[in-house]
């Protein structure tokens, strides 16, 4: 999009008459067991039908859109391919025959003489996007076609189809992950089997019944959760492809035929997104802010917070630009993203929670997150895993997706970078433990989560539900008082099933509290309750950093100084107790990427080094002492590197519970980790009003007492929280259901 369109969308253009959202009309038909809709015997009908056309024109003209048809043009005279679909267009507008022959002829040139080396990693990708122009020519010059023409069409579209990596007619499997997740079938052959369909209806069928049977039932089950499971640089890849079936069968007349939540998995980005514009790093791959996956969903549903952060770094790629021109709404307006609350909780299948302070240049943001199903794939081994930004990336995802050691599947991604010691979550060595991969390969013991499943992909939405990917269950969510500026944000999960048997319970309780002032403007709390199997297993609490960590007794601190970055996290290890707990730091030249006695180096070799977090040090927290069951308890205050230091952090200890108070704050937790019918008892020193949350509580109506006295006599507690925020002095508190 260029830079005068961005500014007419923003500053407002003469409105373009929306084209009507129209109910669905199309008869649905058979598919070999699958009901999908029936094309509708005229043409064009691939990305938009004869009745939009006039409404095509006015979008060549509106100010908003004008650039992009404008550059379309330009981009026209120097790649064939764009040319085909810019004539077809022409031909479209004007039902110029000339036009239209020309385009016919271009595409069908093309595809002829089109050779691709199928050795070639992601040659697909190309195969179908060649596909595409040969079904725009197809459909919108149809009237031109003569028969030897439908034919030559036929042949080569059929020929592009064998080469995808799906094959034709096309595998049944791979819908949930993998290549058969992006666009061979959800765009590529929808495309051109809607063209071709009066003549030779069976790859429209063939697609759609594995779209509709396949794909889709996938997509709506997890789009409840309001996320993607891939990583935000797979997402442009994945979850764009999934914006062509929405648009496809909208204008061919079948409605939405999405789970509506849809709309809302471009949040999940919104709210990963830093001040300098990247994101929190995510599965594999480095950062990759949203494109035409937002812009599409965004004009889709008329989002404008959608639209906002899509316009924080607008661009569209050439091959993608007639989609904006097709598709994108030019007369819908950004709203401002400070109009959010500031935490989000990402549910079923997911279990993630995004706190932020704000959304200005000095926001802290947290990213929390249980794992209820593991995908596989681009998806790491980090339940229980958390990331903290603030001036700086302070707690990170470490390691490297493709660099000197390679890309999937290279020593470095399989033994560090996927695996969970390569993120801040929690470690349980066994040394006898063995990681089998397919083909019998065994890899680096990392004390880390099982492979789900062994890490094969789950095909389909039944073969997930089915096999062994669930690994957590989400045990509490809450954020408050205020929805739209919550002054705490809590988590609790139970992640035992992301490990082997090697242990018999863990349970990871987060609390992100903003502080709502500059000098120590929040701080994050972890608590776990691990129980092992053999209490000879070695238990390790992780936190990854960019630079190296100062560690001073108890407490560490990681301070941020390159790339102009400020920031500083200052952690205090309060269980283990002092006495009981080692805290090591492990990097460095050699040690990088350390995995109990050997390193699996990489290196970048491409793009700008800034863009990149890959990380060298991280800290170790472990119990010095053999022990079934082990307690951790960490509490971590962001500030600047330039301030005086943090609030001191005082022990909760009690019957029952444990806990810290910082702050004017104190957040309570039971040390069995399960909810609790009380009574709960602890005491809080200091001066002034406290501001107390206390976790693990059943749910029902709570008692809150103050030395002895009543102060609140029927607190509720719901189940989906299983918290209490309360405000009071010091004093000895006491809470009965």
């Amino acid at each position: 999009m260029s830079v005068l369109a961005i500014l007419l969308l923003i500053l407002g253009a003469a409105p373009l008459s929306a084209q009507p959202r129209r109910p669905a009309e199309l008869p649905w038909i058979d598919a070999d067991g699958v009901k999908v809709p029936a094309p509708p015997p005229e043409h064009p009908r691939l990305y938009l039908r004869a009745r939009d056309i006039e409404y095509l024109r006015r979008r060549t003209e509106h100010p908003g859109l004008r650039g992009v048809w404008q550059n379309l043009q330009n981009l026209a005279a120097r790649n064939e391919q764009i040319r085909c679909e810019v004539d077809s267009i022409r031909y479209l507008l004007s039902q110029d025959p000339a036009i239209g022959r020309r385009a016919l002829q271009c595409a069908i040139e093309l595809m002829e003489k089109s050779k691709f080396d199928l050795s070639i990693q992601d040659i697909t990708r190309p195969i179908g996007r060649l596909m595409v122009t040969g079904a725009i020519a197809y459909d919108w010059c149809y009237p031109l076609l003569t028969p030897e023409r439908k034919k030559r069409f036929l042949d080569q579209l059929l020929r592009l189809a064998k080469d995808l990596e799906c094959g034709y007619p096309p595998v049944k499997r791979g819908f949930v992950t993998g290549h058969g997740s992006e666009w061979m079938i959800m765009r590529d052959m929808l495309s051109a089997g809607i063209a071709l369909y009066d003549e030779f209806p069976e790859m429209y069928l063939l697609a759609a019944n594995r779209f509709f049977g396949g794909h889709l039932p996938a997509r709506n089950w997890w789009y409840q959760g309001h996320a993607f499971h891939q990583g935000s640089s797979y997402a442009e890849t994945r979850f764009v492809s999934e914006m062509y079936p929405l648009w496809i069968f909208e204008r061919l007349g079948a409605g939405n035929v999405y789970n509506p939540e849809q709309r809302y998995v471009p949040y999940s980005w919104i709210y990963i997104r830093r001040p300098d514009g990247q994101l929190l790093r995510g599965g594999d791959g480095q950062s990759r802010p949203p494109k035409l996956r937002s812009l599409l969903c965004a004009s889709y549903y008329g989002d404008g917070y959608v639209l906002a952060d899509y316009l924080r770094d607008p661009g569209i790629d050439s091959m993608s630009q007639i989609f904006e021109l097709l598709w994108s709404d030019p007369d819908l307006k950004p709203l401002n993203i400070a109009g959010l609350p500031l935490a989000r909780y990402m549910g079923f299948p997911y279990g993630w929670m995004v706190a932020r302070t704000g959304w200005g240049e000095d926001s802290v943001i947290a990213e929390m997150k249980v794992n209820i199903y593991n995908f596989v794939n681009h998806q790491h081994l980090d339940a229980g895993a958390f990331q903290i930004y603030y001036k700086g990336p302070l707690a990170i995802d470490s390691g490297l997706y493709q660099g000197s050691d390679g890309g999937y599947g290279s020593p470095h991604h399989l033994n560090y970078h996927k695996r969970t010691i390569s993120h801040n979550t929690l470690l349980i060595y066994d040394p006898e433990e063995k990681f089998i991969v397919s083909r019998n390969r065994e890899l680096h013991n990392d004390g880390g989560q099982r492979l789900p499943n062994n890490w094969r992909e789950a095909g389909l939405l039944e073969d997930l539900l089915k096999g062994d990917y669930k690994t957590g269950d989400v045990l509490g969510h809450a954020f408050g008082p205020s929805e739209q500026t919550p002054e705490f944000a809590y988590l609790k999960g139970d992640i035992t099933a992301a490990y082997s048997a090697k242990v018999r319970l863990v349970r990871r309780s987060f609390v992100f509290l903003n502080f709502q002032q500059t000098r120590v403007p929040a701080a994050l709390i972890v608590f776990d309750r691990v129980v092992a199997s053999n209490p000879e297993f070695k238990k390790y609490w992780l936190l990854h950093t960019m630079e190296e960590p100062l560690i001073e007794g108890h407490r560490s601190v990681v301070t941020t100084t390159e790339r102009g970055w400020s920031g500083r996290l200052i952690n205090t290890t309060v269980l283990p107790a002092p006495d009981n707990a080692e805290i090591d730091k492990i990097g460095g030249p050699g040690k990088e990427f350390w995995v109990f006695g050997k390193n699996f180096p990489n290196e970048i070799t491409r793009g700008k080094p800034a863009d990149y977090e890959i990380g060298a040090w991280r800290i170790e927290v472990s119990p010095k002492a053999p022990a079934e069951v082990d307690l951790f308890l960490n509490v971590m205050q962001i500030t600047d590197r330039t301030a005086d230091g943090g609030y001191a952090v005082a022990a909760l200890q009690g019957e029952g519970i444990t806990g810290a108070q910082l702050a004017g704050r104190a957040v309570v937790f039971q040390t069995s980790s399960e909810a609790t019918t009380g009574p709960v008892r602890f005491r809080l020193n200091g001066s002034g009003s406290l501001k107390i949350l206390v976790a693990d509580l059943a749910p029902g109506r709570w008692r809150v007492l103050r030395d002895g006295a009543v102060v609140e006599s029927a607190r509720e507690v719901s189940s989906e929280a299983g918290v209490l925020w309360l405000e009071g002095p010091p004093g000895s508190y006491e809470l009965r259901r």
